[in-house]
């Protein structure tokens, strides 16, 4: 079963495993050549290639892709290119550049192919060292040709240079051993190449047949270690991960998909590293013989999305939940409340004083007031609860499944107190307090927007009876 386009550019391995699978499973030279090019145009991003047969020291063409079309391309070159005389004595990848060169190669065409400036020329080499046949990518970009770009058509070249071998030879009669044996030959052009571990595994991961050596660098395990327990890949997926990357690998042999999974492991120093694990079955006359995977970190990558998602959901100078986020949150808490038939309280809170302490005493005096206020709330509600700044010296709060009225006077209470507290780095020369409005679910509404609203009114009608007191938006006063 091919896997996806999105799939293969996600994972360059994962495509050189579906192409080496392909092009075993055919003896067409022309559907090999047509699978070669296809999956060098993915593995690059290119905007077209060919391939051409080594026939008479001359290279053969009969067609190109653009991505999206086949177009026919009947024509032969020979030595008179330089080029061309250039793969047949070097028998190495190398670009051609210039318009001119590129150009004159169009000529010889007999038909143009999508513009380009460059074009990179990956030999096909046979087992005898022999010039089998020629990859041929077209693009405008030379930056798609890196070091790593290069590695990757090499790969796949010399998958091909075994899959048109065995085709010319008709040997129908590979076994299961010469198989491993040529999927790890080729497999470890790959390997070197990459910051990443690859591994053969038996289908169901229990038996790890081949690691690479990378996996010193990134999981600080020699690979004798590594290999020596066969456990050791599974007992060191972290506690919270492991069960659903288990069911995940039993998943995808079910529906017969590649395995595809990011999950924390702990390396041998015992700290945890985020990891991208991606695997395909390789298949043989139909029937499946073992995985072949990659494992990248990705450690990086999850901290800066934990950074994105602090960001965006929460208040950068408290770490309280945002606005947003307590929108969020107040949205679930009404849809589990109407669900479950409970109470809640929402809470809205106006600090005191604040704008004398920050015009008196600066800004940076300021936020230390904000910081420690947020501390303050936080400890007397409990984990289910949620706190959010909404903007300046202004907090709200959900009291999640509340029973009584009672229950919320206790709590406001200690909340007032809490913020009326002495402030150290403030000294004795101002004094904060707390005007709070309350209002409650379903008494005051049913609604998110117009709970905000009852609250934030009972707040000011705290504000305007005296300051330091709460307020229900029925106006029972503190």
């Amino acid at each position: 079963m091919s896997i996806t386009d999105q799939e293969m550019l996600k994972q360059p391995f994962l495509l050189l495993t579906d192409a080496s699978n392909r092009m075993h499973a055919s003896l067409d030279i022309a559907e090999i050549t047509r699978i070669a090019i296809s999956s060098a145009m993915l593995l690059v991003h290119a905007k077209a290639a060919t391939s051409a047969l080594m026939i008479d020291n001359a290279l053969a063409f009969s067609e190109f892709s653009d991505g999206s079309n086949w177009q026919p391309l009947p024509c032969r070159l020979a030595l008179e290119e330089e080029w061309v005389d250039d793969l047949i004595k070097t028998r190495r990848s190398f670009i051609v550049s210039g318009s001119e060169d590129v150009s004159a190669f169009d000529l010889h065409m007999g038909q143009t192919v999508p513009v380009s400036d460059h074009l990179v020329v990956v030999p096909v080499i046979g087992k005898e060292e022999d010039l089998l046949a020629c990859l041929l990518i077209f693009d405008a970009d030379a930056s798609l040709f890196d070091d790593q770009s290069r590695a990757l058509l090499e790969s796949l070249a010399s998958t091909m240079s075994i899959a048109i071998e065995n085709s010319i030879l008709l040997a129908e009669s590979r076994t299961i051993e010469v198989d491993l044996e040529k999927s790890v030959a080729t497999y470890r052009t790959l390997v070197e190449q990459i910051p990443a571990i690859t591994y053969i595994a038996s289908l169901d991961r229990s038996r790890i047949l081949f690691v690479s050596p990378q996996i010193e660098g990134i999981l600080g395990y020699s690979q004798n270690d590594f290999l020596a327990n066969q456990e050791i890949w599974s007992q060191q997926i972290h506690d919270e991960d492991r069960d659903r990357v288990l069911a995940e690998v039993q998943q995808s042999l079910k529906d017969n998909i590649p395995f595809h999974s990011e999950y924390r492991i702990c390396s041998k120093d015992g700290n945890y590293l985020w990891v991208q694990d991606a695997a395909s079955k390789v298949i043989d006359h139909e029937q499946d013989l073992y995985f072949q995977g990659v494992v990248h970190d990705i450690s990086e990558r999850k901290e800066s999305e934990k950074k994105l998602m602090q960001m965006a959901h929460f208040d950068q100078l408290t770490g309280l939940a945002n606005r947003g986020l307590f929108h969020d949150r107040l949205d679930q808490v009404v849809a589990h409340s109407k669900r479950h038939q409970q109470k809640f309280a929402v809470l809205y809170l106006d600090l005191d004083g604040f704008k004398a302490v920050n015009d008196n005493l600066g800004h940076q005096v300021g936020d230390d007031l904000l910081i420690e206020a947020a501390c303050r709330l936080k400890s007397k509600v409990r984990e289910v609860d949620t706190v959010a700044r909404m903007g300046g010296d202004e907090f709200t709060v959900i009291l999640d499944d509340v029973h009584c009225r009672e229950t919320i006077q206790v709590i406001a209470n200690k909340l007032i107190q809490a913020i009326a507290a002495p402030y150290e780095h403030m000294g004795d020369t101002h004094q904060v307090t707390m005007s709070m409005g309350i209002a409650v679910y379903p008494e005051d509404s049913t609604n998110r927007d117009v709970l905000i609203t009852a609250a934030d009114n009972a707040m000011y009608a705290a504000k305007n009876s005296g300051k330091n007191r709460y307020c229900f938006h029925q106006c029972e006063k503190s």
